[in-house]
């Protein structure tokens, strides 16, 4: 049938944003540190009598070399009335002045985390200045009931003055059994400083070809449209420690899912 975009996006989210601020930090040729440690809490309220949400989570990343940084999550999670956990590794490298990439892979322990997920994602710098990046990546997720994604991503980062990022993209998604179609469209913007803080916003609109809300057979949506909206800020209380916080809305028709993710974080 499908994708299970709700869990799935939100298990991105929990991912971290730290892969993203180290090329950040590479971008604008700032200093790098070697290992940041990172551990929060999540809470989300669902509408329509499907509960809340709750996490506690630990992120990390380590930079083995100037090229290389490695991450690492670990989340227990409290959703739809069941408990699970996730846990996702993956590296991100610089091979040159163009061209970078990432590996990843997570593992989920419930109905609503994937049983198994891969990524793989390489991006080109553009143009005289090198600030334009066009994103290429595939992923795999299997489900624990037998469905498969298999998806392509096709984005484009464009790096501006004034500390401004500008990213959009779009994921096409093939799900199967049923080779149901379940694309997706993002728009998204970031500015800040590395060592100072960064504000970020999202959004996502596409189509889920399926949503598992409970563990039993019937628990099962199918075939609709969602979007969801985030915006996170990191802010660094000094030059080694400090905080971020996300905010998230998401949307389908037949439940809203809002709530605040809380983090403190301690460079090395």
């Amino acid at each position: 049938m499908g994708k299970q975009m709700d869990s799935r996006r939100a298990a991105r989210a929990a991912k971290t944003t730290l892969a993203a601020l180290a090329l950040l930090a590479w971008h604008g040729a700032a200093q790098a540190q070697t290992a940041t440690l990172e551990a929060g809490l999540l809470h989300h309220r669902l509408s329509d009598g499907l509960g809340q949400w709750n996490q506690q989570f630990v992120r990390g990343t380590w930079r083995t070399s100037e090229a290389t940084v490695w991450n690492a999550d670990l989340v227990n999670a409290r959703q739809f009335g069941a408990h699970g956990t996730l846990a996702v590794a993956g590296v991100t490298h610089v091979f040159n002045d163009d061209w970078y990439g990432s590996l990843g892979g997570s593992y989920g322990s419930s109905f609503f985390y994937p049983k198994g997920r891969a990524d793989a994602v390489l991006n080109r710098k553009l143009g005289a200045a090198k600030n334009i990046v066009a994103t290429f990546g595939v992923t795999a997720v299997n489900a624990r009931d037998g469905h498969r994604d298999r998806s392509v991503l096709l984005g484009v980062s464009w790096y501006l003055p004034n500390a401004l990022v500008l990213q959009g993209g779009t994921r096409i998604n093939r799900s199967d059994p049923g080779g149901v179609m379940a694309n997706a469209k993002y728009v998204a913007a970031t500015w800040g400083y590395n060592k100072q803080q960064y504000i970020s916003v999202r959004y996502d609109q596409g189509e889920e070809a399926y949503q598992y809300i409970g563990a039993g057979v019937t628990d099962l949506l199918v075939n609709f449209r969602s979007n969801v909206a985030s915006a996170t800020w990191r802010k660094w209380l000094g030059p080694t420690h400090g905080f971020q916080l996300r905010a998230e809305a998401y949307h389908n028709p037949y439940y809203n899912r809002r709530g605040l993710e809380a983090a403190l974080f301690k460079e090395f």
